[in-house]
């Protein structure tokens, strides 16, 4: 019978991690250790952990949370599902699914190398794999027969410590290698980018050891086996026959020589037609050793419990002498006197309205998120609705003709006012324009709201009366508005009004409703709006005509215009592509999106935020990979939309408004309660922490599908973001 991989814990290993209990331990080396672990449901995970010293270095603490990131990209289809992580802890771990298998190495060594019928449908499911994970934008780097794991149903692959998005900037200095020297790639060896070719050199260095015992470029110090991987020939002497040519390619120092996943898996004979390896039932392929083992492990695994190896001796006691004694008593005073500063700190912080104190802010661990200056919580669902003059608006309710709103003071987040007259935010108008909903109090109209008192002003006359005008934009002096309401037949209006007296300065009527605007920006002297197939430029000050740009209507819509997408007289937009327009003639200056359709399936982009001469969108995929809604971050360079660099958000992205962009850093706004902000680095094309509200989804509908329960903003170098019920404001980094 096998040894069991579960060893007894160490006497310095935690008794808990998080939420899990500790079983035992199933592996340590010089970066972490991983455990067996229990959740409080009874589930039993593998669960990962870094060492402390090692947490504290950056570079480590990001490879820690890429990881995390690539194990969830990849998730259940071919890895190990992630049941729950903490990135941001001072030990940060991750806990996955616990296998019921083997690792490839230990199958080997304790059963002998695997036949050919298993070794061709083993090789065809990890090409497989490998494909869906360079089509999820990583590369794996750290191919290896440890790294595989076997089950009846098939193998996993695990351990993405060194996986690397495609494209990104690596964390190790040019000229360094890292990963395994035995399973490295020729060019992984010599320190240079390894793309999804390496990790096909490192699949046929795992088949040659399944099939053989040994790996293509076995023995010897490391440095003997890089120069063997880079210059010499692999040892194939024991490899069948009709595997040699492929597993040959495979290996090739040239990198455009090896075969692409796909084509690899169809030659060992997986298919999706029903025929070859890859239709065959994989358990059936296993000796019968293999499959005992599998099963013993699955069978025990429900009996362990807690067991720690003894740990040594206590030391004697020891009688501290007097000096001593006066050195204790000193150290214990100093360290009242630190409590106390620190006492005066805390009651300088204020409880930021939400009953609970926070300490001043602190230089944090790197790969750490910042944490909340403070938190706001309202008993409904809150929303942003504008920051301004050092007052964040917040919309609060649960139904959406009956909310109310709140105004919190920025800094402190102590409620300044509250307005208990239910009204409606213009989107376009900040915090500072609503209209009131069908109540006696205010009735249904505009009104102005002063956010450093929270009272509510009518506008005068004309303005103030008019049922159903929708604000496009505002500037400094003027109201932007379509109206119905002087519209004749089916058509409509658009008209200013000055925003201190409610005076109207001019009106211009349309005829046709399809061109009625969704959203408009103000440039210079230009009031700039767009309908679903055109982009219109009118005079700020009497509303005539500069310019008309009318697209394709086969295509899709036009997504909504955003101050955030205009720089240096171009206007970027999304919808069926990224539009670059240039804001004193209309024309198109380029467009993006015809290759991405092409090779990704992207459909649809959401609204460009522009910064530093660089577009940033976020791109849909309706489906990749079997998986439904993935979004991707672009960034295109400004002046001719050249694609530089992209990163996989995945599902949970909001398309509008656009990303906030502050320093080196943009903060996305996921729409997710959990996890409601995702940043990202813009020179490291990574995200340098992740943020976790530690407010679990209770399932609470949205009052808007497109808005979620989340909304973010940014103003004078801080993050205030929603998240359900809750109010939370971060710094800034940058």
């Amino acid at each position: 019978m096998p040894e069991s991989p579960v060893q007894p814990l160490l006497p310095a290993d935690p008794a808990r991690v998080g939420p899990f209990t500790l079983l035992g331990r199933l592996g340590g080396g010089g970066m972490g250790t991983v455990y067996l672990a229990r959740s409080p449901g009874g589930r039993v995970v593998a669960l990962k952990t870094v060492h402390e010293h090692l947490s504290r270095e950056a570079e480590f603490r990001m490879r820690f949370r890429l990881e995390a990131e690539a194990a969830r990209t990849i998730g259940a289809l071919h890895g190990t599902a992630v049941v729950d992580a903490d990135t941001q802890a001072a030990m940060p771990w991750l806990a996955t699914e616990y296998v019921l298998g083997p690792s490839l190495d230990e199958t080997v060594g304790r059963h002998g190398p695997l036949p050919e019928t298993a070794v061709r449908a083993l090789g065809a499911r990890l090409a497989r794999a490998l494909g869906d994970i360079h089509g999820a934008g990583l590369v794996h780097r750290d191919l290896k027969p440890s790294n595989v794991l076997v089950t009846a149903t098939g193998p996993r692959v695990i351990d993405f410590g060194i996986a690397r998005a495609l494209g990104a900037r690596r964390l190790t200095r040019s000229g360094q290698a890292v990963g395994t020297p035995a399973y490295m790639s020729p060019e992984q060896a010599m320190g240079l980018d390894h793309e999804p070719p390496g990790d096909v050199f490192a699949l046929a260095g795992v088949l040659v050891f399944a099939v053989t015992g040994h790996g293509p470029f076995p023995g010897g110090p490391a440095a003997e086996v890089l120069y063997q991987v880079r210059y010499g020939d692999p040892d194939l002497t024991r490899v069948p026959e009709s595997l040699l040519p492929l597993l040959t390619r495979c290996l090739a120092k040239d990198p455009g020589r090896r075969p692409r996943p796909a084509d690899l898996e169809a030659e060992l004979g997986g298919s999706d037609s029903g025929s070859g390896v890859g239709s065959v039932d994989f358990a059936s392929t296993l000796p019968g050793t293999v499959l005992g083992d599998i099963g013993r492990r699955a069978a025990g695994v429900w009996e362990l419990r807690p067991v720690r190896a003894p740990g040594p001796p206590p030391p004697p006691p020891r009688t501290e002498t007097g000096p001593a004694r006066r050195r204790l008593l000193m150290a214990g005073g100093a360290g009242l006197l630190a409590l106390g500063t620190g006492g005066a700190v805390w009651a300088a912080r204020g409880d930021g309205g939400s009953g609970r104190p926070r300490a001043a802010a602190s230089s944090r661990a790197p790969g750490t998120a910042p944490e909340a200056l403070w938190t706001y919580r309202a008993e409904e669902e809150a929303t942003l609705a504008g920051v301004k003059d050092g007052v964040v608006v917040v919309i609060v309710g649960d139904v959406e003709e009956e909310r109310s709103s709140v105004g919190l003071d920025a800094r402190t987040g102590k409620v300044l006012w509250r307005q208990p007259n239910p009204v409606t935010f213009e989107a376009a108008g900040g915090s500072a324009v609503v209209r009131g909903t069908q109540t006696p109090a205010v009735g249904s109209r505009l009104l102005a709201l002063d956010v450093r008192t929270g009272r509510l002003r009518a506008y005068g006359d004309e303005l103030g009366r008019l049922p159903n005008g929708e604000l496009l934009a505002m500037d400094s002096g003027t109201l932007y508005l379509t109206s119905l309401s002087f519209s004749q037949g089916d058509g409509w209006a658009l008209v200013a009004y000055e925003t201190a007296t409610g005076e109207r300065q001019w009106l211009v009527r349309h005829k046709e409703t399809d061109d009625q605007p969704h959203a408009a920006v103000v440039e210079g002297e230009t009031l700039i709006y767009n309908a679903a197939w055109e982009v219109v430029a009118v005079g700020r000050k009497d509303g005539k005509q500069r310019w008309r740009t009318r697209f394709d209507e086969t295509s899709p819509a036009l997504d909504k215009m955003h101050p955030r997408s205009l720089a240096e007289g171009r206007l970027f937009l999304g919808g069926g592509d990224v539009l670059a327009l240039d804001t004193a003639t209309g024309k198109t200056l380029w467009r993006f999106g015809e290759e991405r359709k092409k090779a990704d399936g992207f459909t649809s982009y959401g609204a460009p935020a522009v910064h530093d001469g660089v577009v940033y969108v976020n791109g849909l995929a309706p489906r990749t990979r079997g998986v439904t809604g993935l979004h991707t971050l672009l960034a295109l360079r400004a002046s001719d939309g050249r694609e530089l660099w992209s990163y996989p958000i995945g599902a949970d992205a909001k398309d509008w408004p656009p990303p906030l962009v502050r320093g080196g850093t943009l903060y996305q706004d996921t729409g997710a309660v959990p996890q409601p902000l995702l940043a990202v680095d813009l020179e490291k094309h990574r995200p340098p922490w992740t943020y976790r509200s530690g407010i679990p989804d209770d399932g609470h509908a949205a009052l808007s599908p497109l808005d979620g329960r989340t909304s973010l903003l940014l103003a004078a170098g801080r993050l205030h973001l929603t998240c359900g019920t809750s109010v939370v404001t971060l710094p800034a980094d940058g």
